[in-house]
């Protein structure tokens, strides 16, 4: 993907040009259902957020600054953002009986996401040594904050961030992502 084109097209977007959401959700829809597919577990909640980061995206697109992040980083937080928050209720949720539908653990049947982006970001996934990758997992798929990752791991909080940013980074190269 052409990272120039999308930071052009949030910018287009931020002073009121409707044609370039429509464009950017072309680019990017794929990519932030998959996300939230992957993070959620559930096609429906995926669904839902992908319609609601276009919606911020189109509401909030003034505050983008290239300067800053890149326009799919930017993106990608307001999807991010809201799996978070919707993975935070279900865990505020009282369980009813032994089968939790809103618990991220319970096994849903597979969403019909891009094959072929969910097969290069397991790959990627591989990469990483099992405990940065637990460590990655557990704060972008789980919604665990840094305290909590270092609580449940029995790390220090400062070995988790450095770990943390070491896999963002070997991702990052894998995948060949600015």
């Amino acid at each position: 993907m052409n990272t120039d084109m999308e930071e052009a097209l949030l910018v287009r977007l931020g002073r009121g040009d409707e044609r370039a959401l429509d464009e950017l959700y072309a680019l990017l829809s794929g990519k932030v259902f998959t996300l939230a597919c992957h993070m959620l577990q559930s096609r429906e909640e995926a669904e839902e957020v992908l319609q609601d980061t276009f919606l911020k995206l189109h509401r909030h697109a003034g505050g983008y600054r290239p300067e800053g992040d890149s326009a799919r980083a930017f993106v990608y937080a307001i999807a991010r953002n809201d799996c978070l928050s919707r993975l935070r209720a279900r865990r505020s949720r009282p369980v009813a009986g032994e089968w939790d539908v809103h618990d991220p653990a319970t096994p849903l049947s597979a969403p019909h996401t891009d094959a072929l982006h969910t097969a290069t970001v397991r790959q990627a996934l591989g990469q990483l040594a099992p405990p940065d990758r637990e460590l990655l997992e557990g704060s972008f798929f789980h919604g665990y904050s840094h305290p909590e990752l270092a609580e449940r791991s029995g790390l220090p909080l400062g070995t988790v961030k450095s770990r943390l940013r070491r896999a963002l980074l070997s991702l990052r190269d894998y995948l060949g992502d600015p």
